[in-house]
């Protein structure tokens, strides 16, 4: 559950910070989701190593 709170945590402020900061047209948010997607794996992936080794 810790972990699931902690990968929302992560999806939702890098999402929102994406969004917010786009500037341009309907072209430039296409790209800011597409880079909001990888910036999350790439966050969710290190996060999730790094709490396991901290909760086992």
């Amino acid at each position: 559950i810790i972990k699931g709170f902690f990968f929302a945590f992560i999806i939702s402020s890098v999402s929102s910070y994406m969004g917010y900061t786009v500037k341009g047209g309907s072209v430039e948010v296409g790209k800011a989701s597409t880079d909001a997607v990888v910036c999350s794996s790439v966050l969710i992936l290190f996060s999730d190593v790094f709490l396991t080794q901290m909760l086992s």
